[in-house]
């Protein structure tokens, strides 16, 4: 049902174009079955005109519902959808491996620590964009995004519960939440930004990550280019 609901929401005009040529062709049916019916001499000829006017009719009246169906799934559930938060309870990690302070070499397998990613260089904007612990890999810093964007990132930060993505007109950032979600994320979806109803234009992209409380913890920004579809 989701699948259908946002392919409904990104195909909305090309649907209602689609409707509209239905519709006039079938109006063009009943105004000729009209005109036959009154130029009709015989009474089966009247009853055949008759049973045409009917049959267009019911399609106009289907047309008419499935436009109205549209409507409704395109303005209303496909936003609900995406501000949908989808929060579960928090797991707590009971087979991590606490971490010990090395007093000789480092061995060679060891993990490397953490870098900041570079797309976070943003003046004014404080964000925490670290490599495979908190980052936003899809879109790019300043990737131009249209329609339903899908954002693939990690969120693994200690004592992690939860994590929300947002977005804002640049400048004096007003964060609008988009939607929420709970469960560790390495490289993986993140979920879905519906950018068809926004100005074009540059926008602050900001994951961040919570703890068990939803307290937040650190947050990763990236700049993207609105365009139209």
């Amino acid at each position: 049902m989701e699948y259908v609901i946002r392919f409904l929401a990104e195909f909305e005009v090309p649907i209602y174009l689609v409707l509209g040529i239905v519709a006039l062709v079938y109006l063009r049916r009943v105004l000729v079955a009209l005109d036959e019916k009154r130029t009709a001499i015989f009474r089966l000829e009247r009853e055949a005109a008759q049973r045409k006017v009917v049959a267009a009719v019911s399609v106009l009246v289907l047309v008419g519902l499935l436009t109205v169906g549209e409507f409704v799934v395109a303005t209303f559930l496909a936003g609900e959808l995406s501000q949908e938060p989808t929060f579960s309870t928090s797991t707590i990690e009971m087979l991590s491996t606490p971490t010990t302070t090395l007093t000789g070499p480092a061995p060679t397998d060891a993990t490397p620590t953490p870098t900041r990613y570079p797309q976070v260089d943003i003046e004014g904007i404080e964000s925490n964009c670290i490599n495979d612990v908190l980052e936003i890999k899809e879109p790019l810093h300043n990737a131009d995004v249209s329609g339903v964007v899908e954002i693939i990132g990690s969120v693994n930060t200690e004592n992690f519960g939860s994590y929300t993505y947002e977005y804002s007109t640049v400048g004096e950032p007003n964060w609008q939440t988009i939607a929420a979600g709970s469960g560790n994320r390495i490289d993986e979806s993140l979920g879905n930004w519906y950018t068809s109803d926004l100005t074009p234009g540059p926008y602050f992209l900001r994951l961040v990550a919570l703890d068990n409380d939803g307290v937040e913890q650190s947050a990763c920004v990236i700049i993207v280019q609105v365009v139209q579809n």
